[in-house]
């Protein structure tokens, strides 16, 4: 059975077979998924993993106007390769010594952070998301929907608490939420640490227990929600869901903070077609293949933009609405 559904795929892709390279972390359930759907429609198509941080010993760029390619370890990576970065990181290291000379171990790590640098970046045209996505910024983000024309909640950067009261005046509530990715994942002392942080509602009643001295952080006003959108965006294509979440007060405000006795709930949504293209100008300036989208729809029918994450979840998703993203994203990598 397997077989016969890869036929449909044409001869061509028959014919090419070329490995597929899946890089991410050895505990992302998304990923074991994915792969599985490729052993189930490609049983013949061999996929390399790259899981966690991939320390690269030694490495080979190669760019022609014709073919460019990555070599490091036992690793190749062709610019028209099928190649999904789901997580995960390179670790590039010297071939100098610690005790070598101070000043060449300065001149190689230059040399080995511009290499880095590229290496993060590289675009495979067969392939989705890669390493740099994650440096994507919200407010460099939030700059774009400005300009093309997106609503998104009026934003403060600061580290005043003074100034985080005026504007706390100006719309009677506010949110603060990380500047960056609200999950965090970093060693301290030899072991992984990992946390969230989830979106704080500030209103006049609590605004006095805010700490006095704190860093740079991201204030919003409080959008009033009739419906909360996750959507998924894979080569542009649209996958959305609706989350009843204004109802509970325990997901009013982040629906992360899960109410597991009482779910909220979530049923498909088709995103008009003026969001949609949108959206996808907002990818394509970016150069993101793929990502979560959040956006609110207020109790007057207005779409507001709250953020995208390029390596976001979507296994929720998939699962509440039947989207089976998993397999899409399988069709799609032995399709390239």
């Amino acid at each position: 059975m397997a077989s016969n559904y890869f036929m449909g795929f044409g001869n061509a892709c028959k014919m090419k077979a070329k490995n597929i390279t899946i890089q991410s972390d050895s505990f992302d359930t998304s990923t074991d998924d994915v792969m599985s759907w490729i052993n189930f429609l490609a049983p013949n198509r061999k996929i390399k993993a790259l899981l966690d941080d991939t320390n690269i010993q030694g490495i080979e760029v190669f760019l022609s106007n014709d073919h460019s390619f990555l070599n490091f370890n036992d690793c190749k990576i062709s610019n028209d390769s099928p190649y999904w970065y789901r997580r995960g990181q390179y670790k590039l290291r010297s071939s100098y010594r610690t005790d070598s000379d101070i000043l060449v171990r300065g001149i190689a790590k230059e040399y080995i952070d511009s290499i880095v640098s590229f290496v993060e970046s590289f675009d495979v045209k067969n392939g989705i998301n890669k390493f740099s996505d994650n440096r994507i910024e919200k407010l460099n983000i939030l700059q774009d929907c400005m300009d093309l024309g997106l609503q998104i909640p009026e934003t403060l950067i600061t580290s005043n608490i003074e100034r985080v009261k005026e504007f706390l005046m100006k719309h009677d509530k506010i949110i603060c939420k990380p500047v960056k990715n609200p999950f965090s994942r970093f060693k301290y002392k030899n072991k992984v640490v990992r946390f969230s942080a989830s979106t704080l509602l500030i209103t006049l009643e609590n605004i006095d227990s805010f700490p006095k001295i704190f860093l740079h952080s991201m204030f919003q006003q409080y959008i009033n929600k009739k419906v909360e959108l996750r959507a998924f965006y894979l080569k542009g294509r649209f996958f959305t869901m609706a989350i009843f979440s204004q109802s509970n007060p325990k997901t009013m405000v982040d629906f992360r903070n899960y109410d597991h006795a009482n779910p909220n709930r979530v049923v498909p949504y088709m995103l008009p077609s003026f969001m949609q293209e949108k959206l996808r100008k907002l990818m394509n300036k970016n150069r993101l293949d793929s990502g979560s989208f959040d956006i609110i729809i207020t109790p007057e029918d207005e779409y507001v933009f709250l953020e995208v994450n390029p390596i976001g979840q979507f296994q929720w998703l998939s699962r509440n609405c039947n989207y089976f993203l998993e397999k899409e994203i399988a069709e799609l990598l032995i399709k390239l």
